[in-house]
């Protein structure tokens, strides 16, 4: 590494890149809605996450403060989190994850659409408490600048929780190697295989941005966000839960060489 120049680069992509990976993360998520609010039933694998999200959030805020639920989905979390007290915004660039969020008409929450190209939040500078992005931030083409508008609607000494690969996994491990082998094998013969192979192929050309906790530190760094603590996840998971907080307060706590132990 250079001395004095950061490990962690901002790589800027052309329109035609970027709209290429928006484009496939809609596609998706749009055909995900249909079955993702069971993914958060009491037997599904993402209540647990779930549980640790709102867990975190109750960390750093109070009943009567306000959250953002970046990629809120179907809104699941977003309602735990309504009905603990918190002034809840739900925000995805999904139609059909909306459509379910906002089921029965359900007020609990307010729900925006962003459009899939955003590159501004459309809330007040110094809006919210917390911030939550779950899983979004690893299908983004430029994380720094999603980091960026987070901060900017956080309030002083205002938080961002956000859960990233975490490469330590076996998963993750596994999902290299067959992004290695899908650029040398190509489709699988037969329709039921090639299906599910194509489902799962989109799923990891989607999910670009997977890099090791030091980079996220360090792009989070540069928009003025620190690492704090927050909640242990008791399980191991395939995803790593980072907080953060404005710089620009002084509360908090700071997670004691963080910076410099993480691989």
């Amino acid at each position: 590494m250079t001395p004095g120049r950061p490990f962690f680069s901002i790589v800027r992509k052309d329109a035609t890149e970027s709209d290429g990976q928006t484009s496939e993360v809609l596609r998706l998520f749009e055909a995900k809605a249909e079955g993702w609010a069971a993914k958060y039933a009491p037997d599904g694998p993402l209540v647990g996450r779930r549980t640790s999200l709102s867990a975190a959030v109750s960390q750093y805020a109070r009943a009567g403060d306000r959250v953002l639920d970046l990629g809120c989905g179907t809104g699941e979390l977003a309602r735990v989190l309504a009905a603990a007290g918190f002034r809840v915004t739900g925000c995805d660039i999904s139609p059909q994850m909306l459509l379910r969020a906002t089921r029965d008409h359900d007020r609990c929450a307010e729900w925006v659409r962003l459009e899939p190209d955003w590159r501004t939040l459309p809330f007040a500078s110094a809006a919210f408490n917390v911030v939550v992005a779950a899983s979004v931030l690893e299908y983004v083409t430029e994380p720094v600048a999603v980091l960026r508008e987070c901060a900017q609607v956080l309030r002083p000494g205002g938080v961002v929780l956000y859960t990233v690969p975490d490469l330590r996994h076996p998963v993750r491990w596994a999902e290299w190697c067959v992004q290695r082998l899908a650029t040398v094998t190509g489709e699988p013969s037969g329709d039921s295989s090639r299906s599910r192979w194509h489902r799962y192929r989109g799923y990891l050309r989607a999910s670009r941005q997977r890099h090791r906790v030091r980079w996220w530190l360090a792009a989070s760094g540069s928009v003025g966000l620190r690492p704090v603590s927050c909640p242990a996840d008791g399980a191991r998971s395939a995803l790593r839960l980072l907080a953060f907080q404005r710089a620009d307060n002084c509360g908090g706590e700071l997670l004691a060489g963080e910076a410099g132990t993480q691989r």
